[in-house]
């Protein structure tokens, strides 16, 4: 599922489009009343659960009041609220108005209206099939609507074409709808849902136009209280956690075969269950008014159930969590996550030490999955999920990198069951569909293999910084991000074993890949960020590699430098050079002299002693290069944004990272996966955030140390500890020196034979260093890495 919005969205959508089509039209042409009630802009939304001082300090803010923070970019809010009772008379104006002037409906406006009063009609006969709960003559609101739908279908025939409004092209546009012998069950009704699926219906329409969601201004009162919605909007939202689902698994068995990075499956992973959570915020008033999320969704398990006659309430033994009969309609709703969330956060409340003492058994990582009936897969994985469970408020009440949704979600739930005190907690649906991702990467990856790959990059980054002075402020920054998960004890085995839990240690990390992939995504980031720092403030890098493009115009090497030309690859010429990169002796001292910050005649002989002064201002930096990355860092850390996702945003990563989100197949434009996407946006920067900045910085920094002594040898010791003022932050001047005799510029050092003989010396060294195979390295390094991991 990766559209551009969700199935309900594009079902509101839809409504939106008629109430701003008729609105904007009658008014066009002389309707004068006042129409609508002003919209907040907001969806209605239960609080949060927002606590204060300790007791929100104790929740590590698991979930910011939505009304707190501006949205993020996307599609605005109509700004108008129009009862359904206005419909009807604003079509009658717009017919009226035909007769003097040449009015058009758009394909758009017809398209919209008859899929709303189709999907609505032939929504409500199924729902008499698969709920003996609903009657659509018992909800008279939906009734209201959907014969009001229609009367202005028939008032605007007059302006359409004979078969503007027939019914059955919009099932004919939609393979199979309604086609099905078996019309009671979940299949029939998420069936229905298919003409809200991409590049279906009236999307694959070549003349059709679809107006966009910020362009308009007016929608209908909504039926909060409509059982009709309420059973419609929850249905839709399984539909598109279902394709999530099966999104996400897809991206689990390519990390498990080695096709995609960890990081790069987790960030999607996160981020979908993150869209879910935006998605059910539209839907969060219906379940507010039927109980409660957990109670409706237990209500709409047993009712779907039912409509495949069978009984989920009538347990096979007392014991039963509910009739294993149902199973996979069980696991289909997430209803086997969410009988168990709701079991744990009543037995352990907010403020007490989380728990789970076995007598559900502990989960077998060795077990092997054969054929298994409903019954064997429930107990299978119930252990798993109570043990994570557990696990949770642990994690999140240490100090830590990365929140990610499950850690957001159990303290979410946690803080809204300590303030509501419902006998059934309240357990977002999106937080049921997190649990049941993490177990079915339980049945796809081999457990550990994600907790190997980040230990892997961490000992990575400790062995490039491990070596700098302790006082560094950007090998603190990285150690910093990696002490939580370095130590040699698992702080989480020692509080459970204490409490009498055979606890494994580093449990946690060995089974819950994402958690591990967005360490690693975090990690890198970090690590990337830090290193650029660390890299460009001596200025040894910028000089060793304006030496190094040097000698190669002059031909004085006799081999190449990989580490170093990946990175002015990475970064671009306009790190290192002002303008276009130089190609004379001239050209290459002006150019040090403006990137380094010194003036020409800090190199003057009658300086008399004073030592060459660099300025900071104008001095060129190395770039950050991984943006999508750090965007993405920055929301899974625990001080990150909770606002509710919007597709638009995740598109907008995308977008930054250069990945083409559309193709053309059979002259149809359609768009990739966003997932995939996402995935893959994330994978193209992971070669970027890798790139060792801190060893090319000390490997430059040798050299030049060694370019140093060289020189020494031809004007004496003296030399450059009279133009370094700044120890090896001066380090840099080396290739100053070179340049300015090259340069001819003779008052520097008046003595020497051969204004290019410091060059000649350079080039001795550098050949020297790279055929010792110093020049990758880096890329060595990080291909042995690569193998390894």
């Amino acid at each position: 599922m990766s559209p551009d919005q969700s199935i309900y969205q594009q079902y509101q959508h839809d409504t939106e489009v008629v109430a701003s089509w008729l609105a904007t039209t009658a008014q066009a042409f002389g309707w004068s009343s006042p129409l609508g009630e002003p919209s907040t802009g907001k969806t209605a939304t239960k609080p949060s659960g927002r606590l204060k001082g300790k007791e929100r300090k104790k929740a590590k803010e698991a979930q910011l009041r939505f009304d707190e923070l501006p949205e993020l970019p996307g599609p605005s809010k109509p700004k108008y609220i129009l009862a359904i009772r206005d419909l009807v008379p604003l079509a009658e104006h717009i017919v009226k108005a035909s007769n003097a002037a040449d009015i058009r409906v758009p394909h758009s406006f017809s398209l919209a209206l008859r899929r709303g009063i189709w999907v609505r009609r032939s929504f409500a006969e199924r729902l008499e099939h698969a709920s003996h709960h609903f009657d659509p003559k018992s909800d008279a609101r939906h009734s209201f609507f959907i014969n009001t739908l229609e009367k202005v279908r028939k008032k605007l025939e007059p302006l359409l074409s004979v078969d503007a409004f027939n019914l059955s092209t919009l099932k004919d546009a939609v393979p199979n709808v309604g086609t099905h012998s078996d019309t009671r069950g979940l299949s029939s009704l998420f069936k229905v849902l298919d003409v809200y699926e991409p590049f279906a219906g009236y999307k694959t329409a070549p003349d059709v136009v679809v107006p966009a969601p910020n362009g308009l201004k007016y929608t209908v009162e909504a039926e909060v209280d409509s059982q009709f919605e309420a059973l419609f909007a929850m249905t839709a939202l399984i539909d598109d956690l279902s394709g999530l689902r099966i999104e996400i698994a897809g991206l689990w068995t390519r990390y498990e075969t080695g096709e995609v990075d960890i990081a790069a499956v987790s960030v999607a992973t996160n981020t979908a269950i993150e869209l879910a959570r935006s998605f059910e915020l539209d839907i969060n008033p219906f379940m507010q008014s039927n109980g409660g999320s957990s109670t409706f969704h237990t209500k709409y398990f047993y009712d779907i159930s039912h409509a495949f006659g069978i009984d989920a309430e009538a347990k096979q033994t007392p014991n039963d969590d509910y009739n294993f009969a149902a199973y996979d309609i069980a696991d289909t709703l997430l209803i086997n996550t969410l009988i168990n969330i709701i079991g744990f956060v009543r037995a352990n409340p907010l403020g007490k030490m989380p728990s789970y003492n076995g007598s559900y058994g502990w989960y077998d990582e060795a077990s092997v999955q054969p054929t298994e009936s409903g019954r064997q897969k429930y107990n299978r994985l119930k252990p798993a999920l109570l043990e994570l469970l557990s696990d949770l408020p642990l994690i999140s009440d240490r100090p830590s990198p990365v929140e990610d949704q499950l850690m957001l979600g159990m303290m979410t739930t946690l803080t809204t069951a300590n303030q509501e005190r419902k006998k059934t907690p309240d357990v977002p649906i999106w937080f049921s569909f997190a649990a049941q991702v993490y177990l079915d990467t339980l049945k796809i990856v081999k457990i550990g293999k994600g907790w190997d790959d980040m230990q892997t990059v961490m000992y990575n980054c400790i062995a490039s910084v491990d070596d700098l002075e302790t006082s560094c402020p950007e090998r603190k920054e990285v150690l910093k991000v990696l002490d939580l998960w370095t130590k040699k004890f698992d702080p989480i085995a020692v509080m459970q074993n204490a409490l009498g839990r055979p606890y494994i240690h580093f449990t946690f990390f060995r089974r819950h890949f994402m958690h591990c992939g967005l360490a690693v995504h975090y990690i890198r980031t970090v690590f990337h960020q830090q290193g650029v720092v660390f890299a460009s403030v001596p200025g040894i890098v910028l000089g060793t590699t304006q030496l190094y493009h040097a000698l190669q115009q002059e031909k004085c090497l006799n081999h190449v430098w990989t580490d170093l030309d990946r990175l002015r690859s990475m970064q671009g010429d306009s790190t290192f050079f002002v303008g276009e990169p130089p190609s004379s002796f001239e050209g290459y001292f002006n150019n040090f002299c403006l990137t380094i910050g010194s003036s020409i005649t800090d190199w003057a002989q009658n300086k008399r002693g004073k030592k060459v002064e660099v300025s900071k201002e104008n001095k060129p930096s190395m770039r950050s290069l991984g943006l999508t990355s750090e965007l993405i860092a920055n929301r899974i850390s625990p001080s990150g944004d909770r606002r509710p996702l919007p597709v638009e945003v995740v598109e907008d990563w995308i977008q930054k990272a250069g990945i083409v989100q559309t193709a053309t197949v059979n002259n149809k434009q359609i768009k990739y996966p966003l997932l995939h996407n996402l995935a893959h946006a994330v994978a193209m920067e992971i070669e970027n955030l890798s790139f060792d900045y801190f060893s090319l910085h000390n490997l430059c920094r040798v050299l030049l140390l060694r370019l140093q002594t060289e020189e020494e040898k031809i004007t004496g010791p003296g030399l450059t500890k009279k133009y370094m003022s700044q120890g090896e932050h001066s380090l840099a001047f080396v290739v100053g020196f070179v340049f300015s005799t090259a340069a001819g510029k003779k008052d520097i050092l008046a003595t020497m034979e051969s204004s290019t003989r410091l060059l000649e010396v350079a080039a001795e060294t550098v050949n020297q260093w790279l055929l010792e195979k110093n020049g990758e390295a880096i890329t060595y390094a990080y291909k042995f890495y690569l193998k390894d991991e």
